[in-house]
């Protein structure tokens, strides 16, 4: 396999690119590699060695460019209008200098078709939607086709223009380019395995090109199918080969539905057989129930009857349940009175209950009253009786006082001469002024006047001591 080697420059873009032609002959493609790698991507991957042979039969030539994923795609921490910038360029490179370079070399091969996987598909799809008059096909492999996915919170208009589903969504305005891209075989094709969850772009970019009018063939392998070069060489192999021939894929599409409809038929004679002896089977069992159907026509018979029996039974039954369940409602309305009336006599007896506490209470508070009445009472006893000892006590002293103040009198009476006292008028008339010594009969009153204070306190025992009030 022959091979060789260019380096292309464009002002304004930074840096040079390189470009391995792979082959001599035939129709040129156009290789854009994965993600941010250089122009030896699909060599070092496998991708050339799987399209040996057509490059060796000289049916295809192997154009593969370096990316300028590492200043775009991958820059995220540079500006964005750098980011855009270089990417914009790097497409003005493949529009001018790479397509010159690939008319000089291929000469009459026809126009290039351009191909990717990964990131690389998403660029052969920028390109081809940009400039579909410089292409004559497309095949992207596992390819992520909404920007979004790959800038993230970065995206804007900018980014909307290298957006291959916003692009499809903008065709409706630009009529030139629809009926330039239908004259296109566009070829997209990713599996249902690990790491093919940009199959969901795939999608989305699908339903915006039907929308827009915009014929292209969409495959989704198998879940065993992953993101690796393996399957992408396999991919390659089947689908190169297809846009090399005019309507390829469209045949390619026919020839998958002949074989769908092939397996179908197949699947469908198995089916059949087995229908066929399924059918032989119902048969001997058709025979075999019609005895078991003559067997269980008089077993129902008999059934019926039995069930006749059961329902007039029954019927008897749910007379009787009738009749309970009424009983049963009557008693418990007889029940709910009952409790009614208990809840009602037990409120009374709650009440009483307090009542008699209460009453209780009270009750012996009154006995409280009538004990300290009681202590009252024989203490004022006692209080009469020693008023009453005092009382006789004075009177004995009154009696002595009277006596002796009699026993005075008569002693003085006696003893008084009675010519010497008509002599001495003076000394006689001083005599009543020295009479003050029965002030010992004073004290008898004194002394009485200590059981009044007896009496007032034994006022509430007059009855008791009234009699000897009035003896005294």
């Amino acid at each position: 396999m022959e091979t060789k080697d260019f380096t292309l420059h464009r002002d304004g873009v930074d840096g040079d690119f390189d470009v391995m032609l792979y082959g001599t002959a035939g129709r040129p493609v156009i290789v854009f590699p994965e993600g941010d790698s250089s122009c030896a991507s699909w060599e070092e991957g496998g991708m050339v060695d799987a399209l040996a042979g057509l490059i060796d039969a000289g049916r295809i030539r192997l154009f593969c460019v370096d990316s300028a994923d590492g200043a775009s795609w991958y820059a995220g921490f540079a500006p964005t209008d750098y980011r855009l910038a270089s990417l914009g360029g790097y497409f003005d490179l493949v529009e001018n200098e790479l397509s010159q370079l690939v008319r000089e070399e291929a000469g009459d091969g026809g126009a290039p078709i351009v191909v990717g996987a990964g990131i690389g598909a998403l660029n052969a799809t920028i390109a081809m939607l940009r400039r579909p008059n410089l292409y004559s096909g497309l095949l992207a492999l596992s390819g992520t086709y909404d920007a979004a996915w790959v800038v993230g919170d970065a995206m804007s208009d900018g980014w909307r223009a290298f957006s291959p589903v916003d692009l499809a969504r903008g065709l409706d305005e630009n009529p030139l380019l629809v009926e330039a891209l239908s004259g296109r075989q566009l070829a997209f094709v990713c599996g249902t395995g690990a790491g093919e969850e940009a199959g969901e772009t795939q999608r989305t970019l699908q339903g915006e090109l039907e929308s827009a009018g915009v014929g292209a063939t969409f495959e989704y392998w198998g879940a065993d199918v992953d993101h690796s070069w393996g399957w992408w060489q396999e991919e390659a192999r089947q689908l190169v080969p297809c846009l090399l021939d005019e309507n390829g894929l469209q045949r390619r599409h026919a020839a998958s539905i002949v074989g769908d409809a092939r397996a179908a038929a197949k699947v469908a004679g198995v089916d059949l057989a087995g229908a066929g002896e399924r059918l032989e089977q119902a048969k001997q069992h058709l025979a075999q129930t019609h005895d078991m159907l003559t067997a269980a026509e008089e077993r129902s018979k008999a059934e019926q009857k039995s069930v006749a029996e059961h329902a007039k039974e029954a019927e008897r039954l749910a007379v009787l349940a009738h009749d309970a369940w009424a009983e049963k409602d009557r008693i418990s309305a007889l029940l709910d009175e009952a409790i009614r009336k208990g809840n009602d006599a037990q409120v009374e007896a709650d009440k009483a209950a307090a009542e008699l506490s209460s009453a209780e209470w009270i009750a012996g508070e009154a006995e409280a009253a009538v004990a300290s009445a009681k202590s009252e009472q024989a203490a004022a006893e006692d209080e009469v009786t020693r008023a009453e000892e005092a009382v006789d006590a004075a009177r004995a002293r009154e009696v002595e006082a009277k006596s002796r103040l009699q026993a005075v009198l008569e002693e003085a009476a006696a003893s008084k001469p009675a010519a010497p006292a008509a002599k001495k008028p003076a000394a006689s008339a001083k005599k009543p002024a020295a009479r003050k010594k029965p002030a010992t009969a004073k004290k008898a009153p004194t002394a009485s006047k200590k059981p009044a204070t007896g009496a007032k306190r034994s006022s509430r025992t007059r009855k008791a001591t009234g009699g000897q009030s009035a003896t005294h």
